[in-house]
Parts: C-alpha cells; structure tokens; sequence
C-alpha cells in the first residue's frame, strides 16, 4: 500500500485550516494542523512532512522568521507560503530565503492543488538518491506497458519514422501529441531500441517544476551556490550521460532558460550553478509537447532557434480518435494487463461494450481508455466484461459521443448543404480585430466551463498557463 504523503499546515484561522486539510485529505494526502509557531515546531520534532503550508502572519512569530529557522535545522524541507498578507517584495524576499512557492489567499483549489503536487514531486526529488529513485520507478511504470499497440494506418505511419529514427544516433527528437497520446511511451521505446539503450534514460517535466527549480535539476549546483544548496548536487543532463534525457511538456520552459538549454545542445558542455568548472556530457535529447510550438513563438513564449533545434526529427503521436480502428487491440491488451495485475480471468468484452468503446472519442487519449478499463475491470465481478453502463458510471457528455449516421452519403452531402445554409442565415459575423475575436472566443469558453479554466484551457486547445495569461491580458474576470 502506498503511503500517504504528509502535510503540515501551519494557520491561525481554524475555518481556513480546516478547509485546506479537508481539500487535502479528498486528494489522499495526510495532513496535520498547527496554530502557532510553537505548535509547529513541535510538529516537526515529531515527524517528518512531504511539504508545510505556511501562513505569514502567525500568533507568535512570522511565516518568514520560521522559514529562516528551520532551513538551518532541517534538511531539504519544502515550503509554500500561503497567506492574505502577500506582495511581490515579500514574496521574493520568501522566494529566496528558500520556499518553494507563495500563493495569495484566497486561492483557488485547482491552483492550489497544482501547486502541493509539485512542492511534493519537488521534496521527493530533494536530493539524488530520491531522485534516482524515481527514475528507476519511471522506469518499471514504463516496463509494465512497453508495448505500443494497434495497426491503424495513422499509428503505423509513426511507427515507421520511429523504426527509422532508432536505427541512427540522432541528437534530437520532438514528439509532438495531444494529452494522453503517450509521448512518454514513445519516448522511452525509441530510447530502448536505438544505441544508447544499456545507457541512462533520464525524464524531466519542464511544467512540473518552477523556473528556478528546473535549472537546478537540469545543471546540478554546488553547495553554497543558493540558499537552500547545503551540498553539491549532479543534474539530470549528468545523470543522463551517454543515454536520453527526456524534456516533458517542454513548452512549458521558462524563457529564460531556453536560451542555457540550446547553449548545452549546441555545445553538450555546461556549468552547474555556482560551480567553475565545464563539465562535458553526450546526451540525445527528446523533447515532448502536447502545444503548438509554432503559436508560442508567435507570441514570444518560445525560441525560434530552440524549435528548429529540438525540431530535427518531428514525431506526430495521432489521437486515440484518428485511430479507432485500434480499439479492440488496446481493449484486449489492457484486459490482459488488468487480469494479471487484479489476479483475475476476464475473458474478454461482449458486443455492446465493444461498441459503447467506439462510440466515444476519447478526448483524454489512451490514458483515460486505460484508466476506463481498469475501473471496469475493478467493478466487474463475472468474468465477461457485458455491462456497457460500467464503461462510464457517471454518464458520457454528449459531445463526446460518435453519432453513427445510418443515411447513405447522397443523403448526408443533402443534409450538411441543408445545415450550412440554415446556419448561414442565422448566423452573421461582424468584422473586428483578431484580439477581439480572441477574446470573445475566450469569454464564451469560460461561460460554458462555468469558470473552470482547466476545462476552458483544455476546450481552447491552449495549456492553463496561456489562458491564465489572456486572462489578464484581457482582463476577463
């Protein structure tokens, strides 16, 4: 069983305490509460927590002077501050005194819940040994699907440039897909079947990770070189030399390291933070994006001569919904899975299953098939999976649903020219700017996700991180 990652709220205000610590505990997380400095300290001697939330302005002392406190008496301890009493000095005087992150109450939960995953993801990577550790258990979560299946054309396209690609030491590779698609999947396949497989295959997620965090963790530090360095550390293009380093969701990449990061490709030498010496690597790099690299270098987000750097070999993973015909493959493949795992015998899925499978486009990718399967296979008590109502427990949206016409194709062309011209007269379209239309697209998104700006971001097509920006850009509240 796996155990639960501790928290330790540090708040004055019970009613905010308690609804921080109920929002955490729905997320699996264990957590404790403490009013006071005094209380925390306590806290603290008595366990060892994954992440604090700290408030600033406590009963007996500061968020700030207890942070100065125990970054002397403990190590490699996270902290995100979370406090009403907030302003861009103060949060950089806590930003360098070593905490993780500074929210502004009042926060939403999405952000805030984004934000523990990471400081946790972060103290769980606080120094190599954990950090190794994760690498090899990124490892065997890949081992347990290493297969890519199905024989649509669309995939077998892919799977041709990739065939290409292992045979030769190349020095880049984008792959470009949806959410879901399994970029990471491919990644590591090209990895174990190319030359350098008996070497590292190291996995950053560039979206996972601040800033100032991701250029620790790519370049290594030595100790002293910031607040929190208490000891040399090795970064990831190091741990990664002679193999693979992997550069998840690298459209997420900060600006401002873009520019280090094409240095290190260009020249496969790099500097650690603080450090004075070279040191020389020979890393293949795999990047992986599920945004359009092209619109972000538009809107200055992205380096043009990084993209024509990353973009030597592009690799396009199609979605789960341009390769229907590989449903049944992946339904057979992740029962068999499941079976194993559960110690099950399911022997297969009757007709109606099968067919509910296909009348769904999948938005979320063979990830949400897998995850589909696997509460079927948990919900199932026979051993034929015929109950198309567990698939989908809590209904299917709509829109989501493959409207299977019965007409002939004469009659479908009649229908959508009929459809078209009715849509013609009622619909009529001013002309305005291209910022207008933006916003005005942007505005209805949001009305229909009812405010939910990870529903709205994922109806855009764009990442949260750019909806957040044309929010404020447009200041649409």
């Amino acid at each position: 069983m796996t155990k639960k990652k501790k928290v330790l709220i540090v708040e004055d205000s019970h009613l905010v305490s308690l609804a921080v610590q109920d929002i955490l505990e729905d997320e699996g997380y264990d957590s404790d509460v403490a009013e006071s400095g005094k209380e925390a300290n306590a806290y603290l001697k008595r366990n060892t927590y994954q992440l604090i939330l700290l408030d600033m302005m406590l009963p007996d002392s500061t968020g700030l002077e207890l942070l100065k406190e125990w970054k002397t008496q403990y190590d490699n301890l996270t902290v995100v501050f979370m406090t009403a009493h907030g302003d861009i000095p103060t949060a950089v005087e806590c930003l360098k005194a070593g905490a993780f992150d500074f929210l502004t109450k009042p926060v939403e939960k999405t952000l805030m819940l984004k934000t523990v995953k990471n400081a946790v993801e972060h103290s769980d990577m606080s120094n190599k040994v954990e950090t190794l550790t994760q690498l090899n258990q990124k490892q065997s979560n890949y081992s347990a699907f290493d297969s890519i299946i199905g024989n649509s054309p669309a995939l077998q396209k892919t799977l041709s440039i990739v065939d290409r690609v292992v045979k030769s030491d190349f020095s880049c590779l984008l792959i470009k897909g949806e959410s879901g698609t399994g970029k990471g999947l491919f990644a590591h396949n090209v990895h174990k079947r190319g030359n350098r497989a008996k070497k590292p295959f190291v996995e950053v997620n560039c979206s996972a990770l601040p800033a100032t965090l991701i250029e620790s963790e790519l370049f290594g530090h030595t100790k002293g070189a910031f607040t929190d360095a208490k000891a040399d550390k090795k970064g990831l293009f190091e741990m990664a030399d002679g193999g693979t380093l992997f550069l998840d969701e690298i459209g997420d990449m900060d600006i401002g390291l873009q520019s280090k990061l094409l240095k290190v490709m260009e020249e496969q030498t790099f500097r650690a933070i603080g450090g004075t010496k070279d040191i020389s690597v020979d890393v293949t790099i795999i990047a992986a994006t599920n945004q359009n690299i092209e619109d972000l270098i538009e809107k200055e987000l992205f380096r043009e001569d990084l993209f024509y750097r990353l973009n030597v070999i592009p690799v396009i993973i199609p979605p789960l919904k341009e390769r229907m015909e590989d449903i049944d493959a992946l339904a057979d493949y992740f029962l068999a899975f499941f079976s194993r795992k559960f110690k099950r015998d399911f022997r297969g899925f009757s007709k109606e299953v099968k067919s509910s499978l296909k009348s769904y486009i999948w938005p979320g990718n063979v990830r949400e098939f897998r995850n589909v399967i696997e509460r079927t296979c948990i919900l199932t008590e026979g051993e034929f999976i015929n109950d198309p109502e567990v698939l989908f427990p809590s209904g299917v949206n709509k829109k989501y649903q493959i409207n299977h016409n019965e007409s002939n194709p004469v009659e479908q062309s009649q229908n959508q020219e009929e459809t078209a011209q009715v849509a013609n007269k009622e619909i009529s379209f001013k002309a305005m700017s291209l910022a207008e239309a933006e916003k005005l697209v942007i505005v209805s998104a949001m009305e229909d996700s009812k405010g939910n700006k990870g529903k709205a971001a994922k109806q855009l097509g764009v990442h949260r991180t750019t909806l957040y920006k044309k929010l404020e850009e447009y200041g649409i509240e």
